[in-house]
């Protein structure tokens, strides 16, 4: 009597496409989201002064401080409006959770009077940062 051998039949491999689908739509959405954050911080009604022998930057610090000075001399921090003295104690937070040396990028308007930005200036280092970047549009 011979034996008949049963072949194993070999399931079909196949890749739910609905699912990968799924997925893709979701990292589409992740990195869009995580994207415009940067763009949050700057003031979209400050026009930049133009430094054509400045060096542009290479990488931005995640713990970086976004100040921006309107021409009219109101300043915000994080597109909310703040005094001099708030910000003072937002960067006095800020350093004793990241350390002194956490970057500060100040956006002034081209046409804003100095005294504004000397405010700021001066703000910064009363709390003890130095480490201070201007923000200007290389052409």
């Amino acid at each position: 009597m011979a034996k008949k051998k049963k072949r194993a039949q070999l399931a079909e491999a196949s890749v739910p496409i609905s699912a990968m689908i799924d997925i893709v739509f979701l990292l589409i959405i992740f990195f869009v989201v995580t994207a415009s954050i940067d763009k949050e911080v700057e003031d979209e009604m400050i026009t930049l002064s133009n430094a054509p022998h400045g060096k542009p930057v290479v990488k931005k610090d995640p713990r970086s401080v976004t100040i921006n000075v309107r021409r009219d001399g109101s300043i915000n921090m994080n597109m909310i409006e703040k005094s001099i003295p708030e910000i003072t104690n937002a960067l006095t937070v800020a350093a004793s959770q990241w350390g002194k040396d956490i970057p500060i990028i100040i956006r002034g308007d081209k046409d804003v009077q100095h005294y504004h930005i000397r405010k700021v200036m001066k703000a910064i280092t009363d709390t003890g940062l130095y480490r201070v970047r201007f923000d200007a549009v290389i052409e």
